[in-house]
């Protein structure tokens, strides 16, 4: 069982969640609660967790330039919004860096699943 955390995670039918604790298992998200303290075996990552019914946000995300990586990531996102679901089964994608004043990936942002 690994946690990561971050400035914020997104949840499909949510939103964003500002400071929340990702619990995987497996790859896949087990539970979310917030980082109200420092907890043990917690890893801190900067950016925006996304989670998402997709196995695989990018898979040929490699191929497009920084302006269509940041067009595909935001199609990604946006689609995810209609998905009700909460938490199980959802697979957690790093979004690094990003740009929180607008809540949007940047040109330069990178993306990887977390295990």
């Amino acid at each position: 069982m690994k946690r990561y955390a971050s400035h914020y995670v997104y949840v499909p039918g949510i939103g964003f969640l500002k400071q929340y604790v990702v619990e995987l298992c497996e790859g896949l998200v087990v539970s979310l609660f917030p980082l109200t303290e420092e907890i043990e075996s917690v890893e801190w990552l900067p950016g925006v967790i996304v989670l998402s019914t997709e196995q695989d946000i990018g898979k040929n995300i490699k191929e497009l330039n920084a302006s269509e990586k940041c067009s595909t990531l935001l199609y990604f996102i946006s689609s995810m919004i209609e998905a009700d679901i909460v938490a199980s089964g959802l697979t957690p994608y790093l979004l690094y860096p990003f740009d929180f004043t607008a809540m949007q990936p940047v040109a330069g942002t990178r993306h990887r699943q977390l295990r």
